[in-house]
């Protein structure tokens, strides 16, 4: 088993107060009306009750903290070669160290992904704002 480092800038907090300072900050950044940046709320303790009753109203598990329905046009590099890639939203998964993806997260993540969705994992706040800069193409 590979042991998993701490990253660097890791959120030192709740994972509410990290939710509450990504989605704003998010905002801040985002080319596009703030209404198409949202935090979907699957998480937290439920009762068995309030659990089914949801899944009835059709909320699934797994999927990202926050989304961003706003299409982009990426320039990609790798090396010395370019692309581009058409995204048709970004999806940010939140994540206090040492928490890391469930199998359903990383299952929805996968199907986000196959559908033409940016899909990326942040531990802190340095990483929110580099993947919306980097997705909205706005420099520091």
């Amino acid at each position: 088993m590979t042991r998993r480092t701490k990253p660097e800038g890791a959120y030192i907090g709740t994972e509410s107060g990290f939710q509450k300072s990504a989605i704003k900050l998010v905002r801040s950044i985002a080319k596009c009306d703030s209404r198409l940046v949202t935090h979907i709320h699957n998480g937290g303790q439920r009762t068995i009750m309030a659990g089914a009753r949801l899944k009835a109203e059709g909320v699934v598990a797994g999927h990202p903290d926050i989304v961003v329905f706003s299409v982009r046009r990426l320039i990609l590099r790798e090396g010395a070669d370019l692309w581009t890639q058409l995204f048709a939203g970004l999806a940010i998964e939140l994540k206090v160290w040492p928490n890391k993806p469930s199998a359903d997260q990383e299952e929805i993540h996968r199907l986000l992904r196959d559908e033409g969705w940016r899909v990326e994992v942040a531990y802190g706040l340095g990483e929110v704002e580099r993947i919306t800069r980097e997705y909205f193409g706005v420099g520091n």
